[in-house]
């Protein structure tokens, strides 16, 4: 894989679709990425939060879909979508899957394999509880069975993809790269990583929890990043404030 991590923020970057979860998320971003997007889709609780902000004269906030078990959205937001030309409301009850793997799958579903749409992003992926997060990271791991596209985890200032078994080149040439990143294996052991581009790269090492993982990292200088493993490998950097 050849991409921009960060790409998605710019106005002239890849073309995404855009998921907002249900944890606070930072309007600067959320204005920027709504924006650009071609498709957007929101979880049940999240739209409760853009119903609040369209409350505080934040109007042009209006979704392709909501979907959910709505367990956590209250009547008030969901009446208020209702009354919006265009927004589907979409009930996905299966509690073997989180909210956003369902969303996910409604996504893919709807872009026809999402064949016009170069990234998928997903904002309010990070903060909160622990066991969402991991749950989020999970659904990266699902994604793969469901498009090739590349999804993106946002929150707090983090970036997060997953880097699949091969070789990658992470261009870091945006402007809104900050220093620290991170490389870990998550699921299981990674036997050989190579590294090209950071303070602390790997030269062959495994990598595995009770292990090494490469957190607190920093890029450097270069104009991109490379990664080869033999396991796929969850990449973090952070995002300067938009």
């Amino acid at each position: 894989m050849d991409f921009r991590p960060l790409s998605s923020f710019l106005s002239d970057g890849p073309k995404i679709a855009l998921m907002v979860l249900n944890q606070p998320f930072d309007k600067p971003v959320l204005k920027a990425l709504w924006s650009k997007s071609i498709y957007t889709a929101v979880t049940d609780g999240a739209a409760n939060r853009l119903h609040k902000m369209a409350l505080e004269g934040e109007t042009q906030y209006v979704p392709n879909v909501i979907s959910g078990d709505f367990d956590s959205v209250t009547q008030e937001a969901l009446d208020y979508f209702r009354g919006k030309k265009g927004v589907e409301i979409i009930n996905t009850p299966d509690q073997d899957y989180t909210d956003f793997t369902k969303c996910l799958k409604l996504v893919v579903e709807k872009l026809d394999g999402l064949k016009d749409v170069d990234h998928i992003v997903a904002m309010g992926a990070f903060g909160g509880r622990l066991d969402h997060t991991l749950a989020n990271i999970n659904t990266l791991y699902t994604a793969k069975t469901l498009t090739k596209k590349p999804l993106l985890l946002l929150g707090d200032g983090n970036v997060s993809c997953l880097l699949e078994k091969g070789k990658h080149t992470l261009r870091m040439n945006t402007g809104l790269e900050t220093v620290w990143c991170g490389l870990v294996p998550v699921g299981k052991p990674a036997q050989t990583v190579i590294t090209t581009g950071l303070k602390y790269n790997l030269n062959g090492e495994g990598m595995e929890f009770g292990g090494l993982i490469s957190t607190s990292n920093s890029l450097t200088e270069a104009s991109a990043v490379t990664v080869e493993t033999d396991q796929p490998l969850l990449w973090m950097q952070g995002h300067k404030e938009l």
